[in-house]
């Protein structure tokens, strides 16, 4: 029977690869306490477990086509912040990622030099302490590359998968831990009440007029002006009445007349019928405060549209969104802003950034007049333009191309970083310049997923036969030192980015926690902060560091590679 099964693998090794990735994708459902394996984690087990059984042959190609995919997606995705957090204003949090990263790749390689690893197990144990696994793939590239034997890439190159399982899953535990438990702790504050402070600060002292943007729900209602002390009054006279409701007229039926272009100068007679929008809150006591509400569906039939519009414009950036409400935001209310695939807090005081997504509800002329100030409209935010794709990973490939040697050491960036490097570029041109095709955020985590989950299933289905090779010659022992190393690899850039996020940098509390989970491009533990503090404001620290070390982390993995093998020489 089993042997039938190998014969059946080896013919169809694409078997081989969906099974893994169906048996990984169980293994990271299994959660104990709310901590798990995750799909990736579980996806290269279930491939290592599957090689050593199965021993499937797989084109490298295929490997390496998927990872591209996945790396130019992340480069794409993360594009925009990356190049929006290098300013002066996110300065902590730059400081933050930096120490972490910088860190993490002085620590990785210190126990590398101490346990005297080989160029592979330095490269995967950082991988996985660090829980990025795309330096698992610019390590292997990065092998692929030296000027050494075909056995001796084969053995250093089943070792980096090798030690990322190992150190994996304490590289994602130890860093949710540390946020959610030991860095409170050493703070002495509560997570959720910090949270919540900061949320409340967030949405202001709750007398001004944007102290309500956020959290009441918009309606249309059609009232008859029946209040004495408004007739006459321009509507940007009687909608300022209302500014903590953000109320304002769409149409006035007058008689029988329709005045549809109600701009702020226009004059409000006692009997019009007003077609308003407004926060509910508003709408509850308008009978008393404005006049009785009319079912009049005439007046009530006009469009309205959901729309995003992205931000582009660098006088909109970096301020309140309760400030640009008040600006800009008349006929138009927020319903969520988003940054990459993260939702943020939905507060008067949070504060857009170049690449934002603000997701709008209005008439089709109020929410383009908004899209001039701030940006433009994604007006088909599900289209994919895959010629658009396909350009960018040629130029990164043709791009990774180019080296120089220094000794026997060949430099430059190789295919794997060339193509991060181009989809940061783009991305970030795209949200700039949107003169050209993109790549909805449906598509970019579709890619992610699937390009990443691919190339983990391959590289576990390749290592697993080395595995059991490695186990007999090094013996449990050598495992558990991964294990240690990798460990030691977690928690040290934890530590002293806790440090100087607290004491150097005094960042606020939920900021520097989500800081410290996005330097180390953890996203479990952002998730676990979220459940812990009941809120979205650690979003606020996350999404700069997560940017940054999506790409410095990724990188590590070829210098890593880099330096252990220049040690040898």
């Amino acid at each position: 029977m089993m042997t039938d099964a190998i014969k059946l693998v080896h013919a169809h090794p694409e078997l081989a690869i969906f099974v893994a990735i169906v048996l990984g994708f169980l293994l990271g459902r299994v959660h104990i306490k709310g901590i798990g394996l995750g799909t990736v984690v579980g996806t290269l087990i279930a491939g290592l477990v599957l090689g050593i059984l199965f021993t499937p042959e797989i084109p490298d190609l295929l490997k390496w086509a998927f990872f591209d995919l996945f790396l130019f997606a992340i480069g794409y995705s993360t594009g925009p912040q990356f190049f929006a957090g290098l300013k002066k204003e996110a300065l902590p949090q730059i400081g933050l990622a930096l120490v972490v990263s910088i860190s993490g790749l002085v620590t990785a390689l210190a126990v590398a030099w101490v346990f005297k690893f080989d160029p592979g197990t330095a490269a995967g144990v950082a991988s996985g302490g660090l829980t990025q696994s795309a330096a698992l793939g610019t390590a292997l590239a990065t092998i692929a590359e030296l000027p050494v034997d075909a056995a001796t890439k084969a053995l250093w190159s089943s070792h980096v998968p090798l030690a990322d399982a190992v150190t994996y899953v304490f590289g994602d535990i130890g860093v949710i831990l540390f946020v959610v438990a030991a860095a409170p702790l050493l703070l002495r504050i509560n997570v959720r009440d910090a949270a919540l402070a900061l949320e409340d600060e967030l949405a202001g002292d709750g007398h001004g007029p944007n102290s309500k943007l956020a959290y009441q729900r918009f309606g249309y209602r059609a009232l008859r002006l029946e209040r004495p002390e408004f007739d006459g009054h321009t509507v940007n006279e009687f909608e300022s009445a209302f500014a903590e409701a953000r109320l304002y007229v769409e149409r006035i039926r007058r008689g029988d007349r329709f005045i549809d272009d109600v701009n702020v100068g226009t004059r409000l007679q006692t009997g019009d019928v007003l077609a308003i929008g407004a926060w509910r809150a508003v709408l509850v006591d308008a009978d008393t405060r404005i006049g009785p509400e009319i079912d009049d569906h005439a007046l009530l039939a006009f469009p309205i549209k959901e729309a995003q519009v992205v931000v582009t414009r660098g006088n909109i950036a970096g301020r309140r969104i309760g400030d640009l409400a008040v600006e800009y935001g008349r006929g138009v209310f927020l319903t969520r802003i988003t940054r990459g695939q993260l939702d943020l807090p939905l507060g008067p005081g949070t504060m857009p950034q170049r690449g934002d997504v603000l997701h709008v509800v209005g008439s089709l002329a109020n929410i383009e007049r908004v899209a001039r100030h701030t940006g433009f409209i994604d007006t088909d935010p599900s289209r994919f333009a895959l010629p658009f794709l396909a350009l960018g990973l040629t130029v990164g490939i043709l791009l990774g191309l180019v080296s120089f040697r220094i000794g026997a050491v060949p430099i430059g960036l190789g295919t794997s970083c060339a193509i991060l490097l181009v989809g940061l570029i783009t991305g970030w041109a795209r949200s700039r310049y949107p003169l050209f095709g993109g790549i909805p955020d449906s598509a970019t985590r579709i890619l992610q997923d699937v390009g990443l989950t691919v190339f983990i299933a391959i590289v576990g289905l390749t290592a697993g036969p080395h595995a059991v090779a490695v186990l007999h010659e090094r013996g449990i022992s050598y495992f558990l030192t991964i294990f240690a190393a990798g460990a030691i690899v977690t928690m040290v850039p934890q530590l002293l980015g806790f440090y100087v996020g607290a004491k150097l940098f005094k960042m606020p509390v939920p900021v520097l926690l989500g800081g410290l989970a996005g330097a180390q491009t953890a996203t479990p533990a952002l998730n676990a902060l979220k459940e812990a503090g009941g809120n979205n404001v650690f979003v606020l620290g996350f999404t700069v560091p997560y940017a940054i070390n999506n790409v410095l982390l990724t990188l590590w993995g070829t210098v890593i590679v880099t330096v252990v093998y220049s040690w040898g020489r």
